[in-house]
């Protein structure tokens, strides 16, 4: 029951993060779960002002924060965050009454016959300061910062989204993102995130998918391609990719550790030219890869993004999946 004199609820919830010295924001409406939700607002704004919500989540930059795979402590479930704090103690560069942590489990906390999965825990541990900073800078957004998310359970949601719609929400499903500063792995089943890693981006991959010639000194071409006429040596095309060889590398390790849940598709984020950049990867890598379209999953009559529209899509990108979040547990 709703007394007269108390304020009415809304589904509406802010998304917003911090892009030097821009802002990126996301405002949709809906309550967690519903599909497809709406999309009200969002871009990049050079400077932040107030809009209305009743749910304002905060994301982190992946250089404030870590996260860490560790043996699930025996503890009842309430002590995992005092415990996590004691594994994590050598593995970080800190102090570790700098950093404030959170934990999920492996694969979420479905028990699972594999016991890599169900005994092992993420570690999620953030900069104090950071956590300041974020939370300072978006009250100029919201003066109510409900959650401090972070990029990669944003990643695992669009992940899950786009694996539902394609009937592979009981498979495993990897996703990567890619941008100019940025490019981060996750691996997810049954809409839980079970694999994550932070790879090195590649530029050059980046350049032949928008057709731009990547050229290389002739210090470094291939003993016989010195004089090359009537054309070009594409020196792109003899050189393994190294993003192709970190994910052949963590696809390794993923069926070495999973082998019951075999991947059965990859996905690419990125804000342009996507569908190039899975081409080139699944040609150089032999995996099935298609683009991931990150406004799938929500409804069709989105607005255009506010600012330039190029880097407003690039800025947003793990915004737009966090605004899917539906976690309501405290670990």
């Amino acid at each position: 029951m709703r007394w007269p004199w108390q304020p009415r609820s809304t589904g509406q919830r802010l998304l917003v993060r911090r892009v030097g010295s821009q802002h990126a924001f996301v405002l949709t409406d809906g309550a967690p779960g519903d599909e497809p939700t709406r999309l009200l607002r969002w871009g990049l704004l050079p400077e932040a002002r107030p809009v209305p919500a009743g749910e304002t989540i905060a994301l982190l930059d992946p250089a404030d924060y870590q996260i860490l795979k560790v043996d699930t402590p025996n503890v009842p479930q309430e002590e995992l965050k005092a415990a996590a704090r004691w594994q994590i103690k050598e593995m970080v560069d800190v102090d570790i009454a700098e950093l404030t942590l959170d934990v999920m489990h492996v694969g979420g906390d479905v028990a699972r016959a594999n016991t890599a999965s169900s005994h092992q825990l993420f570690v999620i541990a953030a900069r104090n300061s950071a956590i300041k900073a974020l939370t300072s800078g978006a009250a100029a957004f919201s003066e109510h910062i409900g959650v401090v998310d972070i990029w990669e359970t944003a990643l695992r949601n669009l992940l899950a989204a786009q694996a539902r719609a394609d009937d592979l929400a009981a498979r495993a499903c990897a996703a990567v993102l890619i941008d100019e500063q940025h490019c981060l792995l996750v691996v997810c089943a049954g809409d839980e995130l079970f694999y994550t890693r932070r790879l090195e981006g590649d530029l050059a991959l980046l350049a032949r998918a928008r057709g731009v010639q990547v050229e290389a000194a002739s210090a470094d071409l291939p003993l016989g391609f010195e004089y090359q006429p009537g054309g070009t040596f594409d020196s792109g095309n003899t050189q393994e990719s190294p993003l192709v060889v970190e994910l052949q590398r963590s696809i390794d390790v993923w069926e070495r550790s999973w082998p019951d849940l075999p991947l059965a598709r990859l996905y690419v984020l990125t804000a342009e030219h996507g569908a190039e950049v899975a081409s080139l990867i699944q040609r150089e890598l032999g995996q099935r890869t298609v683009a991931l379209d990150p406004m799938a999953a929500f409804a069709p009559d989105a607005p255009p993004p506010e600012g330039d529209a190029a880097q407003a899509l690039a800025a947003c990108l793990p915004l737009l999946g966090a605004a899917l979040r539906t976690e309501t547990r405290k670990l």
